[in-house]
């Protein structure tokens, strides 16, 4: 799911739906969905920290197994969405550019 300011985002990025994200999140696990990628768009490539307000509350109000992506930036990102009991996290940006090692994100898990 590519999100922004909690609403699916849809056409590439280039527009932003009415739908929220939330809500698709929990039809796509009744439907018997078990895994996700939830990409905050705003945060995406930005090097500044994914929004852990969203991930927190897709945690609490859903049981999907989400996979963080956008904004991860830290080892300290890596392990408060590991805290927070998201399934995972993609690093891409951060770890291109050497700001997080692999293996010591792998040990966070």
């Amino acid at each position: 799911i590519d999100a922004k300011n909690g609403k699916v985002a849809i056409e590439g990025w280039e527009e932003v739906s009415s739908l929220d994200s939330i809500e698709l999140c929990k039809e796509l696990e009744e439907i018997g969905v078990k895994t996700i990628v939830y990409t905050d768009i705003s945060k995406d490539g930005m090097m500044i920290g994914p929004n852990f307000n969203i991930y927190e509350k897709l945690s609490k109000e859903t049981s999907i197994d989400i996979i963080a992506s956008g904004g991860v930036t830290t080892l300290e990102d890596v392990k408060k969405l590991s805290l927070m009991k998201i399934y995972g996290a993609i690093i891409g940006k951060s770890l291109y550019e050497n700001k997080i090692e692999l293996m010591e994100a792998l040990s966070l898990c």
